[in-house]
């Protein structure tokens, strides 16, 4: 899967649904994003975003890049393993 690419959103669900503490997962996908070839070209400046589930909430329900030319959504962003 990881070969062919999948998107941020999908990394995202899977590590939300797997049987780990939340927190992990967000610093786990965070961490591995340097591991990742990742298209659209970002270029040298990105800043990566958490998303709360509401104002003054903790918990994170989702990511998005934020470059100078924009914000990406999670749903925009892929992700392959470099060859």
């Amino acid at each position: 899967m990881l070969v062919g690419g999948m998107s941020l959103a999908a990394l995202i669900e899977t590590m939300f649904s797997a049987p780990i503490g939340r927190r992990d997962a967000v610093h786990n996908i965070t961490r591995a994003l340097d591991d990742f070839a990742i298209s659209p070209e970002l270029g040298p400046v990105w800043h990566l975003r958490y998303v709360y589930e509401s104002h003054g909430s903790f918990r994170v329900v989702d990511m998005e890049i934020a470059t100078p030319t924009g914000t990406l959504s999670s749903k925009d962003v892929w992700l392959r393993l470099p060859v």
